[in-house]
């Protein structure tokens, strides 16, 4: 069966050797080329892609379109996450999914296109992706992403560390398998955003020769090996003494601290969203938990994880008033920083409530055996004074040469001569 499916993926269409060797008569062979093109598509319609067949027999790839045969596979996708060396919090199957639920409305003609490599019945590499359409109807550009990128700005989750999930043993056979299944894919723009530097779909025996690669900044984080103390030495010595000068800051003032169990989750949730949204709209901007989406899928993930420990979502408290609550994930031994609400009042006892309450957090999470504290990406003052080293990320750009490539360029480069031209006329204009 196998060595038949390797001569259907591998057959040309236009040649019929093979049928005038063996003396058919023409309408033999055109029965032959119509029953054969049924097959295949029947093949590629299922989600088999016989093309990828090893010559051995034992890898496939398969290129899941729809909900149910992803769904079909979620042990053998949690199985392959667990022992990824590329593993991260985006890539769990509970984030994905729910945040295909949740967004896939909100995408022109969204499509799932997520690639996976077997050898045998094994799942041994997986990337996932999906198609959607830009603006400009049937013209629109199709984009190939990563499933949790490519919303609208207001809306967007910001994952870090997307990547490829494999086997140790099984990179090179999966980056090959993944890129041949992109490369067969009807897409005019690829954009793979915020990828670890060192992923693997960057090996140059693999990466298309168009492929651009573009810096997407870097994730500070604090390295927690060896225990609290051992942290504090890894700091400069004005980080260490203003982490001392907090946490005697915060004992003078009664803080309260806690990690949020299930019993008070619900509150907790409300405290981060309210603390959120009120810091930001007094400063005139809307807030990501302004997006009744980005609150829908947060909230189904932490009800979901919190009880697992996946989900950590941590309370500062002064007077029994909350000031602080972050948000984050634990994947492995690793903590991602994700989101956090914050009160701040010129008059607190406290000088930097936010602060204390990464510094509070980071000792809870030591005793139950984290040894990193990520802060993902972007820059901000606080993060560059706790962390110890960066993880830099990067992105992956490739524009196929197609008529709806073609419109979209030439349709941004009018736009842009409109705008300079408006410009100008309001400058001239006395």
């Amino acid at each position: 069966m196998a060595e038949f499916l390797i001569d259907v993926s591998t057959h040309n269409t236009a040649s019929v050797k093979g049928v005038e060797k063996a003396g058919f008569l023409p309408v033999a062979q055109i029965a032959y080329l119509v029953i054969f093109n049924r097959f295949r598509y029947l093949l590629r319609r299922s989600g088999w892609d016989a093309t990828s067949l090893s010559p051995d027999g034992q890898v496939t790839t398969r290129v899941i379109r729809d909900e149910a045969g992803w769904d079909a596979i979620r042990h053998d996708w949690d199985t392959l996450y667990a022992a990824s060396p590329t593993a991260s919090t985006p890539l769990d199957f509970a984030w994905l999914r729910s945040w295909w639920q949740v967004y896939k409305s909100a995408l022109r003609a969204g499509e799932l296109r997520i690639v996976t490599v077997w050898r045998a019945q094994q799942l041994i590499g997986a990337i996932p992706l999906y198609i959607h359409r830009g603006r400009g109807g049937l013209l629109g550009v199709r984009y190939l992403e990563f499933i949790s990128t490519g919303e609208a700005e207001f809306e967007e989750t910001c994952p870090d560390y997307l990547n490829i999930l494999y086997l140790p043993s099984e990179e090179v056979i999966c980056v090959d398998a993944v890129w041949q299944e992109i490369g067969r894919m009807d897409w005019d723009r690829l954009e793979f955003l915020d990828l670890p530097e060192n992923t693997p779909l960057l090996r140059m025996q693999s990466l298309p020769h168009d492929a651009q690669r573009f810096s997407r900044g870097a994730c500070l984080v604090a390295d927690l090996t060896g225990g609290f103390e051992a942290y504090l030495d890894r700091l400069s010595s004005n980080s260490r003494q203003h982490v001392r000068r907090l946490m005697r800051e915060g004992k003078r003032a009664g803080v309260q601290f806690e990690v949020i169990n299930v019993d008070q989750l619900a509150g907790a949730f409300d405290d981060l969203v309210r603390l959120h949204q009120e810091r930001w709209t007094a400063d005139g901007k809307p807030g990501v938990f302004g997006a009744p989406r980005f609150v829908e899928f947060h909230h189904g993930l932490t009800s979901q994880w919190l009880p697992t420990g996946r989900v950590i979502l941590a309370r500062l408290s002064l007077a029994s008033e909350p000031v602080v609550v972050l948000y984050g994930f634990v994947t492995g031994q690793t903590f991602d920083f994700y989101q956090s609400g914050m009160r701040l009042e010129v008059a607190s006892p406290l000088r930097s409530p936010g602060n204390l309450a990464h510094l509070l957090l980071m000792k809870a999470l030591i005793d139950n055996g984290v040894t990193a504290y990520d802060f993902l990406r972007g820059s901000a003052s606080y993060k560059e004074r706790l962390a110890t080293r960066a993880n830099p990320l990067t992105e992956i750009r490739i524009s196929r040469p197609t008529v709806r490539m073609a419109v979209h360029i030439c349709v941004r480069f009018a736009a842009c001569i409109i705008r300079k031209g408006l410009h100008f006329v309001r400058r001239s204009t006395p």
